[in-house]
């Protein structure tokens, strides 16, 4: 057998990115963008005859358009019914939406024919519609990183043992298992619109203000994409790139650590705990996956443009 013929030697990180769950907390997806049950508090939009909401499908273009509200019978309380009219007649190509089954939710997604592999969903009608758990689903993306550490949260084995009047022990070891992991994110960038996601902050572009959260801050939870270069056994030169692994950690939720003022560069941290994951049939999966891309594959992947 050809040594090393399955064994891929991974060096650096090239790229990840961030995108908040759905209302629900599950992963949003073409078929399922889910946001709250309502009734919404559209009182304070700048225009509550033109909401603004933007839809982007993999690296398409952005789609956006103005939802008209005026005709909500209560603008403080508009329906996820009056929501979806607006989005409806609002005319996103191939994109409609729907109170969601059993739930009653805002339901948007695609019903076009292509195969896309997300959706983002986001604007201020996206916020006031807890897109996001109001937040929005949009990617925030970083290629600035200088390190990211995982290390997995594992529940011991234990033995439990008892002695008998010979000193004889019977004893059983019981199975350990994985609870989840930790991820250590070392950013050479201060990325306010990262850091707002990451610890539930609240940035202000126009104005400049970045605020810290509080203890009534409402936690975004999140999940992280990580893509990592894999070369063959060997001496490689740095663009003999044999693969990509990309890693998926499904359901998460962050903290910024401590920032170092001085005469050297800061950097900053983000420590990100990571748990199993229920989707919305209430399957349970991994904290994490990974899955070998071929360059092909990710250079389609397109992924500084999603």
């Amino acid at each position: 057998m050809e040594r090393g013929i399955n064994a891929l030697y991974s060096f650096g990180i090239d790229f990840y990115r961030c995108m908040a769950l759905n209302d629900d907390l599950t992963l949003a997806t073409p078929d399922r963008v889910i946001g709250g049950a309502g009734p919404f508090d559209f009182s304070g939009a700048a225009a509550i005859a033109a909401v603004p909401m933007s839809i982007k499908l993999d690296d398409e273009a952005v789609e956006t358009h103005n939802l008209d509200l005026s005709g909500a019978a209560d603008p403080a309380a508009v329906t996820v019914a009056e929501l979806v009219a607006a989005i409806i007649a609002a005319g996103f190509t191939d994109i409609t939406a729907a109170p969601e089954a059993v739930t009653g939710r805002l339901h948007i997604y695609y019903n076009g024919t292509e195969a896309y592999e997300y959706m983002q969903v986001y604007g201020e009608a996206a916020l006031l519609s807890m897109i996001g758990q109001g937040y929005g689903c949009q990617f925030q993306r970083c290629d600035t990183q200088q390190t990211i550490t995982e290390s997995p949260v594992n529940k011991d084995e234990e033995t439990i043992s008892v002695t008998d009047s010979h000193g004889r022990d019977t004893e059983i070891i019981s199975d350990g298992y994985r609870k989840g992991c930790t991820i250590a994110i070392q950013d050479t960038a201060n990325d306010y619109s990262l850091k707002e996601l990451i610890e539930s902050g609240d940035w202000d572009p126009t104005t400049g203000v970045y605020e810290k959260p509080t203890s009534e801050s409402r936690k975004i939870y999140f999940f992280v994409e990580m893509f990592t270069f894999n070369y063959r056994e060997g001496t490689n030169k740095e663009a003999d790139i044999d693969s990509y692994t990309m890693h998926v950690y499904r359901s998460c939720k962050g903290s910024v650590g401590e920032e170092t003022h001085e005469r050297n560069w800061m950097v900053v941290t983000y420590n990100i705990t990571c748990t199993p994951y229920e989707d919305e049939l209430g399957v349970m999966h991994a904290d994490k996956y990974e899955r070998k891309l071929t360059v092909e594959q990710y250079e389609a992947l397109n992924v500084y443009n999603v």
